[in-house]
């Protein structure tokens, strides 16, 4: 399983394009009135255009919540009128042919994501769940819409039984799952916010001036975390060091009690065909971050070496085992790979070797070519603003 944060979809120059759908009846588009003027506020420099009922447009215009409008009535204005559905293509016409740079449905119930994905954009983004749609590329997961009955309780109301005995006896998690509940228009905020914040990093990663890379800037590789259960094989390290670019200076940090296991690394890296290997612990942080800044790539295990790569813009490849998710723990930064099998157990936060059943066989599915072909993904995609960098990487 490889994660990247280096793959925005392309963007068309000029204003931002985002298109809204909001294809509700009218209670449920009032109701939504503070996130859409939430959406006008955070998307205030790109160009909206939103797509309503036509008996909903006079109030759009009203609160001035777009920069253009389309009326589609996808569903009936009276859901008792027995109409069906307009077909989600329909709505292409109504649309320029250019795509937007993102679609995003404001729909809480998911029956209009066969719009979205009809719709022509780079992304989309929805309240939905990913397992689903791994088409939508910014989601939130769908909270609970209605307080399901246990099987039990079920059962004591088809045997008239429900007004005697009390719910919570057989159906113990009803009053938590009630408290638990979300209102329409809170969860309708956070994915404004959730796609506002994915937009805005994604911008800041393309706007960002890159820092130019010395001809001797250095590959960094970490090979060790808090947690031997996380660590990556140092064999598997040793060959994937031998096989980088020999003219590139690769140095091997870690702690002062990694000395003897980084020396060994480098000494066997070396006899495999590595070029330049250095040792670097002790290191103050200062130093370490100074040393991690100047890099042309950095290696990691999932450890603090990686997080503060990420952070200061440098390309990073991350090495996971399966135990703590990227999706949960992963590295943030504009120029960011990630590596984790794809073993069914993954995410079960075992942080001891000895009490894995599957004998960590999550470290040892990722090879030395999987990490090799993900390097040279990452460095020719930087290589066109910094042809410098690990070009030579195949």
């Amino acid at each position: 399983m490889i994660y990247r944060s280096w793959q925005p979809s392309p963007q068309s120059e000029g204003a931002f394009r985002l298109l809204v759908l909001k294809l509700d009846h009218i209670g449920d588009f009032w109701m939504a009135l503070g996130p859409l003027k939430e959406l006008r506020s955070r998307f205030r420099d790109a160009h909206i255009t939103l797509v309503v009922g036509s008996w909903n447009l006079e109030t759009a215009l009203r609160f001035q919540l777009a920069d253009d409008y389309v009326t589609f009535d996808f569903f009936a204005r009276s859901p008792k009128s027995g109409q069906k559905r307009k077909a989600p293509e329909d709505l292409l016409e109504l649309l320029p042919a250019q795509a937007f740079d993102l679609a995003m449905d404001m729909r809480v119930p998911d029956d209009t994501r066969c719009v979205l994905l009809a719709v022509r954009a780079h992304q989309r983004a929805a309240i939905v769940d990913r397992y689903r749609h791994p088409q939508i590329d910014i989601a939130i997961s769908p909270g609970r819409l209605k307080l399901r009955r246990s099987p039990a309780y079920k059962l004591l109301q088809k045997l008239s039984l429900s007004s005697w005995i009390p719910r919570r006896w057989v159906d113990k998690h009803a009053d938590r799952d009630q408290l638990q509940l979300q209102h329409v228009a809170e969860t309708l905020t956070q994915l404004v916010a959730r796609a506002s914040a994915d937009v805005d990093e994604q911008r800041n990663g393309r706007r960002e001036p890159r820092q130019p890379v010395d001809e001797d800037a250095p590959i960094v590789v970490a090979p060790f975390s808090n947690s031997a259960l996380r660590d990556w094989p140092l064999q598997s390290f040793q060959e994937l060091i031998a096989r980088l670019p020999p003219e590139h200076r690769v140095v091997v940090v870690g702690r002062d009690e990694d000395v003897a296991a980084l020396r060994s690394s480098a000494g066997k890296a070396e006899a495999l065909g590595a070029g330049r290997v250095e040792i670097a612990t002790g290191l103050s942080e200062q130093e370490f971050n100074q040393l991690l800044s100047s890099a042309a790539l950095v290696i990691s295990n999932n450890s603090g070496a990686g997080h503060v790569a990420a952070q200061l813009g440098r390309p990073t490849i991350g090495i996971f085992t399966a135990s703590h998710l990227p999706e949960l723990w992963g590295f943030r930064g504009p120029l960011v790979s990630m590596l984790m099998s794809s073993i069914e157990c993954r995410g079960c936060g075992i942080d001891v070797v000895r009490r894995c059943p599957e004998h960590v066989r999550c470290k040892f599915d990722i090879t030395v070519d999987h990490v090799l072909a993900e390097i040279a993904a990452l460095t020719q995609r930087e290589v066109q603003a910094s042809p410098a960098i690990l070009s030579n990487v195949a």
